[in-house]
């Protein structure tokens, strides 16, 4: 039997290609944001496992998600030392590893089936899409498992100050990756898509890209089409607009950065983090009142109100005194107590009278600081650290939504808690339930002046924009944005200053195509990852059947009885 000959790239030029290309997916990411960069790096981790043999696939995804990782999470060693961010790299990188098996043995087996032998084409397409799926099956189940996941990092998000960004409004998160990785890996496919019946010196049906220059009369037709329309989808998507939807009004909003020393191991009293947002607003209604301006809601970031303020009655009535003076609600964060000893990290609204109905508690309390999973395992390991999380925080079950009391009338207002953004479930809800607008409370204290406040706020961006609704984020110190639909910036604020915002946002209803179908679309995504690894998987058992069939000692016929044989 013929083996076929599969081009692929030499396992050093792979495990180079896989650096270079998860490197440059880190550059990609704010703080830097060149967001060509994740082009480039999504088209070289593609090519580092292509058609690979497993173990070279193995390797090439754990060194592409060592050298994005360990750089793009490195401000977990802020204050917390290496061994959260070597946990939490471990998993992630652990991921990228078994993309990278999946994706090699996917297009290496798709490549060997017959039917694509005379049809160049149609192996590029399939290849492609088998891949892009399997990328957007890696960022789905790592932003689900395990404690919840961790749904950062993803291709979408390397777009969120680029051309690209308004196509998440209509295809969601998954959707956007997976169109990004379908761009990267199509020029991919067809430079690697050299396939003939023939045999090296070894016996091994394998080629490097060098065997018989990869530029060859059989791959001037693939590359050309494969690059124009890996352009022509780039092209689409950044020339089509964002969906329109109904505007049915404007709010006026404010929100304050209090630059507290609000991160754990921040030297500070109790009720300092509520002080200094009790200043930083006095000094607001200073300005407005000079300018003799009005707004039609405050909003604060989160635990900007510490603990328990519906319990503290000197906090409760310094912050309805603001509100009363604003002539507008106030929107805090706060952590409450459950009656079972667990707590909630929870948004409120305070009037001029205090309470006012409504409350949002945290739906993704984060894992590791906020609660703490299997804590006598953990504790075993490592337990200075495990005993930094005292408090168990439980996940809301609260809708994700409430109504804003102003002078218009109710608005009806999404909530978003720090982790929450990053969820694709919690957009769907914070819609679902008629959010006219988004408030995304944040404390990027213990992070200090690191990528991640940037990280997040791109990730805040992109929300807007698939949602279709204005967004406030709004951190402790920083950084803070009012973001319109388009995901424009209405507002910004210096980080590590205290400050506050104004801008007029509109009110929107209604719901883009990414929030109508972006579960479908991302369910797609991954069945043509799963079903383009099942082929190959079948394709290459069904052809180390034969072979073990070819190779196996065929019976010598034994002579009839009595035809003089001795």
């Amino acid at each position: 039997m013929t083996p076929t000959l599969i081009a692929r790239l030499p396992w050093w030029v792979s495990l180079i290609a896989a650096a270079a290309g998860g490197y440059l997916l880190d550059v990609a990411s704010p703080a830097l944001a060149w967001w060509p960069a994740a082009i480039a790096g999504a088209a070289l981790v593609f090519a580092s496992v292509w058609q690979q043999p497993w173990q070279i696939g193995l390797q090439a995804g754990l060194v592409a998600g060592a050298a994005f990782w360990a750089p793009h999470i490195s401000w977990l060693t802020l204050y917390l030392g290496p061994v959260p961010w070597l946990g939490l790299c471990a998993v992630m990188v652990l991921w990228f590893a078994l993309f990278g098996i999946a994706a090699a043995a996917a297009t290496r087996g798709i490549a060997r089936l017959p039917w694509f032998s005379e049809r160049v084409g149609a192996l590029v397409v399939a290849q492609s899409l088998a891949a892009a799926g399997l990328w957007v099956l890696r960022e789905q189940v790592q932003g689900s498992w395990p404690y919840g996941g961790f749904a950062w990092g993803r291709l979408a998000h390397t777009q969120a100050d680029g051309p690209l960004a308004q196509a998440v409004s209509w295809v969601g998160f998954a959707g956007l990756s997976g169109l990004l990785a379908l761009a990267c890996a199509l020029p991919v496919a067809a430079l690697l898509s050299r396939r003939s019946a023939a045999v090296g010196a070894s016996g091994i049906g394998v080629s490097g890209i060098g065997a018989s220059g990869i530029g060859g009369a059989r791959l001037r037709g693939p590359v050309l089409p494969a690059a124009a329309a890996a352009l022509v989808l780039l092209l689409v998507m950044a020339l089509v607009p964002a969906p329109p939807l109904p505007q049915t009004g404007a709010l006026r909003v404010a929100a304050v950065q209090g630059d507290s020393k609000s991160g754990i191991f921040d030297d500070r009293e109790s009720g300092d983090v509520l002080r200094d947002h009790v200043a930083a607003t006095e000094e607001l209604l200073d300005r407005l009142e000079a300018d003799d301006e009005t707004v039609d809601v405050i909003v604060w970031p989160e635990n900007s109100a510490e603990f328990a303020l519906p319990d503290n009655p000197l906090a409760a009535q310094r912050v309805a005194r603001l509100a009363k003076r604003a002539g507008a609600p106030i929107v805090v964060g706060t952590i409450l107590a459950n009656p079972d000893g667990s707590y909630t990290n929870s948004s409120l609204i305070w009037g001029p009278e205090g309470a006012e109905p409504g409350r949002y508690d945290k739906r993704y309390p984060v894992p590791f600081a906020e609660y703490m999973p299997n804590r006598e395992f953990f504790r075993a390991l490592a337990p200075d650290l495990v005993d930094l999380v005292q408090l168990e925080y439980t996940a809301g079950v609260l809708p994700a939504v409430f109504e804003v009391p102003s002078a218009a009338g109710p608005v009806r207002a999404g909530l978003a808690i720090c982790f929450d953004i990053i969820f694709d479930a919690q957009a769907v809800a914070m819609v679902g339930d008629g959010a006219e607008v988004i408030f995304a409370q944040t404390n990027n204290a213990d992070f200090g002046r690191t990528d991640e406040s940037a990280q997040q706020l791109a990730i805040a961006r992109l929300r807007a924009v698939e949602t279709g609704r204005a967004l406030v984020n709004i951190s402790t110190v920083g950084t803070s944005a009012v973001v319109a639909p388009d995901g424009r910036d209405l507002a910004t604020l210096t980080p590590f200053t205290a400050d506050a915002m104004v801008a007029e946002v509109p009110l929107v209803e209604g719901k883009t195509p990414a929030l109508i179908a972006g579960s479908a679309i991302a369910a797609l995504w991954m069945a043509m990852g799963a079903l383009g690894y099942a082929v190959a998987a079948a394709a290459t058992w069904r052809r180390g059947v034969r072979a073990a069939a070819a190779d196996a000692p065929r019976a010598v016929p034994r002579a009839p009885r009595g035809s003089g044989a001795r």
